[in-house]
């Protein structure tokens, strides 16, 4: 992922911000695909690196140094985070706070009725259902304008590609592109910054 490294390559020059957000993993630059089948079976996967704000915000601060104990220490703690989902197929760290994850999760939507990446206070995509309306959505990650500024202020930003795949009756959604494949539909997302809308995706199981 070439535009990742250019990415933390500007980060360098950055000064160092306060951001509060439901999280403490931001995804940076990723490719990421979701499929939901008419009959529920589901499957998520995700591609790319994640930025752990404190761990960068301290990096950019100097609070933390670059091969110091502590900053091992706090490397090896968000492997082992990560490491402890067993959905979790790979995780190393990169540099500047950022690491390199590749997930993947598959089941059945209808019986756990949810299912996120990376868990919920890290709700980076998800697919839910909703038995009374018998819906079942599928969205990514929503940020909040106030807590986007603060990103933007550090040098963070989103670089990613979503493709949704599903052959069930979608509903309402707010992809960029739209092709088939047989009878699969696949919806697509490209995006290019942290104020991008996030993907939603609808479909009906009452039909």
């Amino acid at each position: 992922m070439k535009r990742c490294k250019m990415l933390f390559r500007k980060f360098s020059i950055l000064l160092p911000a306060i951001v509060i957000l439901s999280g403490c993993y931001l995804p940076a630059s990723f490719d990421a695909e979701m499929e939901l089948s008419r009959t529920g079976l589901y499957k998520i996967s995700f591609d790319g690196y994640i930025v752990d704000l404190n761990i960068y915000r301290q990096m950019r601060s100097k609070k933390l140094k670059v091969d110091s104990p502590e900053l091992k220490e706090k490397v090896q703690t968000v492997i082992n985070d990560f490491k402890r989902d067993r959905s979790t197929k790979s995780v190393s760290y990169f540099k500047q706070g950022a690491f390199k994850v590749n997930w993947s999760k598959g089941g059945d939507i209808i019986k756990t009725r949810q299912v996120m990446f990376f868990r919920r206070n890290e709700n980076m995509l998800s697919i839910t259902y909703d038995e009374k309306k018998a819906i079942i959505t599928l969205r990514g990650k929503y940020i909040k304008s106030q807590d986007a500024a603060r990103l933007e202020q550090m040098g963070l930003t989103v670089q990613g590609v979503i493709r949704i795949k599903t052959d069930a009756e979608v509903v309402t959604h707010n992809a960029q592109k739209i092709w088939n494949e047989g009878s699969v539909k696949f919806y697509g997302w490209r995006l290019n910054s942290i104020r991008d809308k996030p993907p939603l995706l609808i479909v009906s199981l009452g039909g």
